[in-house]
């Protein structure tokens, strides 16, 4: 995807200009970046789409997507007053964190919106962060343009669940049972005490 050009000297935003979410849903995307390893199902995915909004500045979402049950699970937006400071202070720490590769746009809201229909298939529920996030991105119609087909569930196909220190696994397990039913699904619940980076 194209950069617009800039000087890297955005203005500050202003006490007028805070994130809206509504209002963010229309911006330009400019920057979008993926997990490196995102055909693999058994990890987790890392999205992160940057926006542009018209006073300057800008405006990021981040979703952690799991594509072999759950969908995106978490995510936030964060507002950054420069390009400069963007680059500086999130997206070269995101790519030293996580090895990620640049995606267009269409291709990154196929993957949220997939990855979301086959969790709601599943009987789970949009968690209100991720709500608030996808309010920010926008819609998701964009994704009618990607042609490439979106892997989900585990490698033989059936809905694959990794415990994550956050979880609550035993409602997840739970939902799995009542709509898959047993043998349907894969799961893999770690022993013990997790470490917190366990998914990064």
């Amino acid at each position: 995807m194209k950069r617009r050009r800039t000087n890297g000297h955005s203005a500050p935003a202003s006490s007028d200009n805070l994130l809206g979410l509504e209002a963010a849903a229309t911006w330009p995307v400019f920057d979008c970046l993926i997990s490196a390893w995102w055909h693999d199902t058994t990890k987790l995915t890392h999205i992160l789409v940057a926006k542009e909004p018209p006073f300057g500045g800008v405006v990021c979402c981040v979703f952690l997507v799991d594509l072999g049950c759950l969908g995106p699970k978490q995510a936030l937006v964060s507002q950054f007053q420069t390009r400069s400071q963007y680059e500086t202070s999130f997206r070269s720490i995101m790519m030293g964190q996580h090895p990620m590769i640049s995606m267009e746009y269409p291709l990154a809201a196929k993957i949220i919106l997939e990855s979301l229909r086959y969790a709601q298939r599943l009987g789970f529920e949009l968690q209100p962060q991720v709500d608030k996030a996808l309010s920010a991105l926008g819609p998701l119609d964009v994704a009618a343009e990607c042609q490439q087909e979106i892997p989900l569930g585990g490698n033989d196909g059936r809905p694959f669940y990794i415990a994550g220190p956050d979880d609550d696994a035993d409602h997840i397990m739970a939902t799995l049972l009542r709509t898959c039913g047993h043998g349907n699904f894969q799961f893999t619940i770690p022993r013990g005490p997790m470490p917190q980076d366990f998914f990064d």
